[in-house]
């Protein structure tokens, strides 16, 4: 491609050296750069890319985009100085140049809770109705029914999220459902990312030890709506969940339109009700009437929790604006498979329910527990969770108390990295409520131990972590774990089942 008119666009610059008049791949892992490539040197928390910018220029790197310049061996490269602040913003210029093609129809995802399980929601809708999709998230990047693969963050970094929109055009899959972290959109991981449809889930007490406070975290969460543009003759939409507080902050952020949801305003565009939880052949569902544009209709699915619900409605809505039937839409919701650690009971033919759920946040914790009641009418809970290292521990509190509904709790880690797992541990035991608790640090050990606590008729959740198959522990370093590998094979043992 011709990298030339692109540069020319970016006005605030220094060239140090020759330009290439095109380029072949772009990247931030100095790893990954070989002969003709642009190497992007993004000063992170951890790792500063300036540091390898000789080893790229070593390895044929056409062309390589900083924030600052050193004495470089530049005969046959050149380097492009730009505003740090705006060097992603650069670099998807270059990435989207790079990755052009045909269209892909894009939805973002954003909210505290439920933007795995929307996703994954509209992925799975679209393969049901025979269209070529992927995903992108907390569990991956997936192409149709193809294994995921995984990334470190739960939205990778610009030029690797424009370079992976560029696999699916060149093979030809026509829709991405990703998730669109705060994080994402503070950071500029999202820049020149072609947006079709913008969903708002939630917004609870989450990564205040990034944002600071609640209004500065509402306030990132909205940027994803000035991704859309305004450009009206373009057909883009807005899907809002009128259920929560900041409803009303994210509509006016909106420029396009608007489709809102809920399970408890009937004015909302869809709005469930008579929302009702059943077992059918050993499997625990939900029936609920949904009011729509286009009339009544009766819908059972595969999941539990008015808030599985709402993550129902919104998933629909982002599949119906692409031309489908509400009614086309209800008749597939029976044909949809559990969603990985989202809600997930495990064990079939256990004496004891095994639920396996990603809830890390006060509200998760509430709507799990609520979500769960049902199944655990007359019988007796065991709960296991974990705080996480590097992350808000100020929510502990709040989660111990949110918990103490639980019969017997195990305090753990989740990837408890350089902290005191003492401390992680305690922010959640200043909230228990009651003495029904004892903490083990190391998970793999806490899994067991609520196993070996279960009897017959036990309800066991398995919280925090869902499908996640590894801690991260001192140093970085990266061991395999799973919550329901391990309970499944540690129940099937202590009850003699093959």
């Amino acid at each position: 491609m011709n990298i030339l008119e692109v540069i020319n666009n970016i006005k605030i610059k220094t060239i140090y050296g020759k330009l290439p008049k095109s380029v072949n791949n772009i990247s931030q892992d100095s790893r990954k750069i070989g002969e003709g490539d642009v190497f992007v040197a993004i000063k992170g928390y951890t790792v500063d890319g300036h540091n390898y910018i000789g080893k790229v220029i070593e390895q044929g790197a056409a062309l390589v985009i900083a924030s600052r310049y050193e004495d470089y061996n530049i005969e046959n490269c050149a380097v492009i100085v730009v505003k740090e602040h705006e060097i992603e913003k650069i670099a998807s210029m270059i990435a989207k140049a790079i990755n052009h093609g045909p269209a892909v129809h894009t939805v973002a995802v954003t909210g505290t809770n439920g933007k795995t399980s929307i996703s994954t929601l509209v992925h799975n809708m679209l393969r049901n109705l025979d269209e070529s999709s992927a995903f992108i998230g907390t569990n991956g990047f997936g192409k149709n029914d193809n294994e995921p693969v995984y990334f470190g963050n739960t939205t990778p970094d610009v030029v690797t999220l424009h370079n992976k929109i560029g696999e699916l055009r060149r093979e030809n899959i026509k829709n991405l459902a990703f998730e669109a972290s705060s994080h994402a959109m503070a950071l500029g991981r999202i820049y020149n990312v072609d947006i079709d449809v913008a969903i708002f889930t939630n917004l609870t007490h989450e990564h205040l030890d990034f944002h600071g406070d609640m209004q500065t975290y509402a306030y990132d969460k909205s940027l994803l709506f000035s991704t859309l543009g305004n450009n009206f003759s373009e057909a883009k939409y807005g899907v809002l969940n009128k259920d929560d507080d900041y409803y009303g902050i994210m509509s006016k952020c909106l420029y396009h339109q608007e489709i809102n949801y809920s399970v408890k305003d009937e004015t909302a565009d869809f709005y469930a009700y008579n929302i009702k939880q059943f077992k059918e052949n050993g499997i625990y569902k939900t029936q609920f009437t949904l009011n729509s544009p286009e009339g009544t209709f009766e819908c059972t699915t595969n999941y539990i929790g008015d808030f599985m619900v709402s993550n129902v409605l919104a998933a629909m809505i982002a599949v119906w604006v692409k031309g489908y039937s509400v009614e086309k839409l209800v008749s597939i919701l029976p044909s949809l498979g559990a969603l990985y650690g989202r809600m997930e009971i495990l064990g079939d033919g256990l004496p004891i329910d095994i639920i396996s759920d990603f809830a890390h946040t006060p509200d998760g914790y509430k709507k799990l527990l609520e979500a769960t009641r049902e199944i655990r009418k007359g019988k007796r809970t065991l709960l296991l969770t974990g705080m996480g290292g590097g992350r808000d521990i100020s929510k502990g509190p709040l989660i111990g108390e949110i918990i103490s509904e639980a019969d017997y709790v195990i305090i753990t880690t989740d990837s408890p990295r350089d902290e005191d797992v003492e401390v992680l541990m305690g922010a959640i035991e200043k909230g228990m409520t009651h003495k029904n608790y004892e903490k083990v640090w190391f998970r793999t050990d806490a899994v067991k131990r609520v196993i070996e606590l279960a009897e017959p008729g036990d309800v066991v959740i398995l919280a925090s972590k869902g499908r996640e198959d590894y801690e991260i522990l001192k140093g970085g370093k990266k061991v395999w774990h799973s919550d329901p590998i391990i309970a499944v094979d540690e129940a099937k043992k202590k009850f003699g089942i093959e």
